[in-house]
């Protein structure tokens, strides 16, 4: 059994990267979710979701508490999901996905993953699997990515990621890179 935790990036009072009505909390829920629903119809997979609707608006769902629900359901693989943000008029677009420094598993998870985001989503410039010490990617037990989806002040990524059609095949996408990692 594999067994993935799903960590939709910021929410409650944390709304994370906010360009007109775009706002990462809700795109990184729908996104994750989908991604979610897909492995955990599967046989040979157990699924559990950081969260699965907003928080209540006067919380926040700490870093340490994600890494914590990761680590009590003894994940396999740890996947948070976020949109990226610059500061207005900056170019930058595309998405990326991250690993921990060093960590082999976590590379060949991030690798897999982009490689299954750049096949199914077109629609959004290839960036690179880059390393980094995001918190969660950090502490997890488990090998852990953290997928930046697009960049929502970017003309070209956010009119896709507002889309709920879109923010279900990127989900999709996200699922078909994990089953690549698990060999399934």
């Amino acid at each position: 059994m594999n067994r993935v935790v799903f960590d939709p990036g910021h929410g409650g009072v944390d709304p994370g990267a906010v360009s007109g009505n775009a706002i990462e909390k809700d795109i990184s829920l729908v996104v994750a979710l989908a991604a979610a629903d897909l492995l955990a119809a599967r046989d040979d997979f157990y699924i559990e979701v950081t969260r699965e609707t907003d928080i209540n608006r006067d919380i926040e769902l700490s870093l340490e508490d994600r890494v914590a629900f990761s680590d009590r359901q003894n994940a396999d693989l740890f996947v948070s999901v976020h949109c990226n943000a610059m500061a207005p008029g900056s170019p930058a677009n595309g998405f990326e996905v991250f690993h921990y420094y060093g960590s082999s598993a976590g590379n060949q998870a991030a690798t897999d993953v982009f490689k299954a985001i750049d096949r199914k989503i077109p629609e959004i410039a290839p960036r690179s699997v880059k390393e980094a010490g995001f918190y969660v990617i950090k502490n997890t037990q488990a090998p852990a990515i953290l997928v930046e989806c697009g960049f929502l002040t970017s003309d070209q990524d956010r009119p896709n990621l507002e889309r709920p059609a879109f923010q279900k095949k990127y989900g999709e996408a996200i699922a078909a890179g994990i089953l690549q990692y698990f060999g399934v």
